[in-house]
């Protein structure tokens, strides 16, 4: 009985290795075999990229990535941890041994174990480097975004008076009383995107930044292929000023404010009368009938009666 206990004992041990050998073999079957031998090429090209499935930034040094020209692998690398970024990074080197050769992409997730294709392809060029560790290649599936815009900004904590985009630039009223040597700013960016000042990363309502002249923002897009600079400043309220109407002459309005170019509207009973800009500080409406107007600057209205003597 004994003998035949350990017969037993020993084969229910072999069959649950041969079942974990199974399960191991199963798991990596899949696994892309890649291979390129880079001296049958005289040329090549390197990107460093992130790669990214399914809105997953990859991080395992088993994940890879592979350069193919009509079905030929002409590069592949694993993904390697970069203490300095605190992330995985693709160094990729594409060979050929002609310039023009359209070089397509795949990626290969080790968890998941798929493989996907990547939609862009990059024409091959001798010598050709493309991504860096602050602004990657996307290699993405599906496709990640490539904007890179601020959408609002404001303070924690702190009213508002008014907000103005133009163009690259956002202009921010505060209260004349307001500090603004350390503010918590809080921005909203396209999806995906992130901020930096420099090189340093920011976060919304986390950090602690001095408006007291204009910040550039530096906005990554989620691709990384698009980094556009924000010029952001914080200036207190525009002031008003009105003559009243008299009896040989028409009231005015003339709005002061810091911005050059800034567009300034002017209503009356619901319409708008005329839309002027700042120009040496200042702007003013003249030849106005008694009446409340509403004058809109920086995205604050403010209304002033013109009154008749």
């Amino acid at each position: 009985m004994i003998f035949k206990g350990s017969i037993f004992t020993m084969t229910r041990r072999l069959f649950f290795m041969l079942l974990l050998l199974l399960l191991f073999t199963t798991s990596f079957a899949q696994a892309p075999n890649w291979v390129v031998n880079g001296n049958s090429f005289q040329y090549s090209m390197t990107f460093v990229g992130f790669l990214n499935m399914d809105g997953v930034t990859l991080s395992s040094t088993n994940d890879k990535v592979a350069a193919f020209v009509n079905g030929e692998c002409r590069g592949v690398t694993n993904l390697i941890y970069v203490a300095s970024q605190k992330g995985y990074y693709a160094y990729l080197t594409v060979f050929s041994n002609v310039n023009g050769e359209i070089v397509n992409f795949k990626i290969y997730n080790s968890v998941n174990n798929a493989v996907k294709d990547i939609g862009v392809a990059k024409t091959f060029e001798i010598g050709q480097n493309y991504g860096n560790l602050f602004q990657a290649f996307s290699f993405a599936n599906p496709a990640l975004s490539s904007a890179a815009e601020i959408l609002d900004f404001n303070f924690k904590d702190i009213v508002r008076k008014g907000i103005q985009f133009d163009g690259s630039k956002v202009m921010i009223t505060l209260d004349k009383m307001q500090s603004v040597v350390s503010l918590n700013s809080l921005f909203t960016l396209s999806p995906g995107a992130s901020a930096y000042i420099g090189t340093a990363p920011q976060l919304s309502g986390s950090n602690s930044i001095n408006f007291t002249n204009p910040v550039v923002f530096k906005v990554l897009s989620q691709d990384q292929s698009v980094l556009k600079e924000w010029i952001v400043s914080v200036q207190p309220p525009i002031f008003y000023y009105r003559k009243n109407v008299v009896c040989y002459a028409k009231g005015a309005i003339k709005v002061v404010c810091p911005w050059e170019g800034t567009s300034v509207a002017l209503q009356f009973n619901g319409q708008t009368l005329a839309s002027q800009t700042i120009v040496n500080g200042e702007t003013t409406f003249t030849n106005l009938i008694a009446g409340v107007y509403k004058v809109i600057t920086l995205g604050v209205v403010k209304e002033i009666n013109v009154i008749q003597k």
